[in-house]
């Protein structure tokens, strides 16, 4: 079995990317299942445990994420999966254990100058809505300085928008109530953490995104799937491909013997 245990299963990127991941393993005939700690996020739609029942076996795949561990399991075998770049730096994890290190992009990749296998994301799948309605645009992704959320808005704003939406995790209040907040109005709101995804990528014909640096850049391909237009800037060049399920699929059955 592949078990997958995650350090972080609340709202962002990574957990939507390794859930849908989990998804593809069994839609595939590989028994999977995504283990965190705590309560998970509601958009976590995979087959999920806690941690505390992982019950590692010699015969179990074990993959982690965003976890620092220095001993080597009872599996057969090990994988480090890095989807983060500054937050998580592996030479700075004294004595981190694995067999092998999985990215999601050559500039990933080269910035934590480790060896390791790339394979991107896979991308859900999303309804493609009419769009000849009014203008909305939208601001998605965790909001903190690396993802520059006042920036994303005025270049909206200065673009002629009057309907601008705000989602995500507000992983920095004082940035929050410092960059973001005074940027309110009837105009520009803030409406939470979304799970249904499909219902607001329904509801917009733009989204912007302005961020620092990005691992993998998974709005943009969700933003093609769901017939959005996307409105990046320069921190969006992650060298990242955007692979079919297919080849996704093979290259990770590689990575798991």
């Amino acid at each position: 079995m592949i078990k997958f245990a995650t350090g972080f299963c609340g709202p962002g990127g990574s957990t939507v990317a390794i859930s849908t991941l989990i998804n593809l393993f069994n839609d595939n005939g590989l028994d999977a299942c995504l283990y965190g700690g705590g309560n998970p996020w509601n958009g976590i739609d995979c087959k999920f445990d806690t941690i505390n029942n992982i019950n590692l076996q010699p015969e179990d795949i074990f993959i982690y994420h965003y976890m620092a561990i220095q001993n080597r399991m009872n599996c057969k075998k090990q994988i480090l999966s890095c989807h983060e770049t500054v937050v998580f730096p592996i030479k700075n994890v004294s004595g981190i254990n694995y067999d092998e290190v999985h990215f999601v992009s050559e500039a990933q990749k080269e910035f934590q100058d480790v060896g390791g296998t790339v394979i991107p994301n896979p991308i859900r799948s999303f309804t493609k809505a009419d769009k000849t309605g009014k203008k909305v645009a939208g601001v998605i992704g965790s909001i903190d300085p690396n993802k520059r959320v006042e920036e994303s808005i005025q270049r909206a704003l200065n673009d002629g928008f009057t309907d601008i939406r705000i989602y995500g995790n507000l992983t920095d209040p004082n940035y929050f109530r410092a960059r973001v907040l005074p940027l309110m109005s009837d105009n520009v709101t803030y409406r939470g953490v979304a799970s249904n995804m499909d219902k607001v990528y329904s509801e917009l014909t733009h989204v912007y995104h302005s961020p620092k640096l990005e691992s993998f850049n998974l709005l943009q391909f969700e933003c093609k799937e769901a017939g959005v237009e996307y409105v990046g800037n320069e921190g969006n060049d992650t060298k990242a491909e955007h692979w079919d399920n297919d080849k996704i699929l093979e290259a990770w059955k590689k990575l798991l013997t």
